[in-house]
């Protein structure tokens, strides 16, 4: 919540220069390169902050693979120590979907769908924050397949996001007027909160669906059944379940 909040705040002055108003923030046909850019901020704040949260559901991902009970606060001690890792990833992230929504303009959702492993596979993985990087461009790049998941998975929440949005602005104008500060506020309000539960959701999406990628790329199911059988430790990141024979 605090993350979605923070977005809106960053990015209301300048869909304010760009003349994108609310209740939707809709592109000002006068001020297109203007909408455009407030547009690709956007797209890489909402790249940092699922990344940011996308290590947490990695952290809570694993131990729910396994079936082993975490609290919540050791999830919290393990993403923390990766703190700084993490960063760069999500910063990283947010440069190359900006650097390719300004520059290249269409090929922003693929390389969008291609960084959704990143952060799950820094936190479960234990790797550095540009192999992280690489390793997301790897197993979501096999044949499009989890990089079509993602896309699938934000262009939904997107719909959703409008509608809900939308709905909240339809309910304020029954007491607000447009022009009023409680009607900007409000409004703001409830896209933060909109925008908070579908992070969160995609968050969750990103972590589980780099668990099934590895199942099907690396065996990642089999490595682990093999050493329960054999009565050892299992640990998402030994060089054991990593050298996974590729199917």
């Amino acid at each position: 919540m605090v993350l979605a909040v923070g977005e809106q705040a960053l990015l209301y002055p300048l869909r304010g220069w760009a003349d994108m108003n609310l209740p939707w923030f809709a592109p000002h046909p006068s001020k297109a390169g203007e909408s455009w850019l407030a547009f690709c901020f956007g797209m890489s704040t909402e790249g940092m902050i699922l990344t940011l949260l996308g290590g947490l559901a990695g952290a809570a991902a694993g131990p729910g693979l396994l079936g082993v009970a975490a609290r919540p606060r050791d999830l919290l001690r393990q993403v923390l120590r990766r703190a700084l890792p993490l960063l760069v990833v999500a910063l990283v992230t947010a440069a190359l979907i900006l650097v390719t929504s300004l520059v290249l303009m269409l090929p922003w959702p693929l390389v969008f769908g291609l960084l959704g492993l990143a952060s799950p596979a820094l936190v479960v993985d234990r790797t550095g924050p540009f192999a992280a990087v690489g390793r997301s461009f790897r197993l979501a790049g096999r044949n499009l397949r989890g990089a079509g998941i993602r896309l699938g998975g934000y262009f939904s929440w997107a719909l959703i996001r409008i509608v809900l949005g939308l709905g909240g602005s339809y309910a304020l104008e029954l007491w607000l007027d447009h022009g009023q500060a409680a009607y900007t506020l409000a409004m703001i309000a409830i896209w933060a909160v909109v925008d908070a539960v579908a992070y969160a959701s995609l968050a969750c999406i990103d972590a589980v669906l780099y668990l099934e990628v590895r199942m099907r790329v690396e065996g990642l199911d089999v490595a682990i059944g093999r050493l329960r059988r054999l009565g050892r430790p299992v640990d998402l990141a030994s060089s054991v379940i990593l050298g996974a024979a590729v199917r």
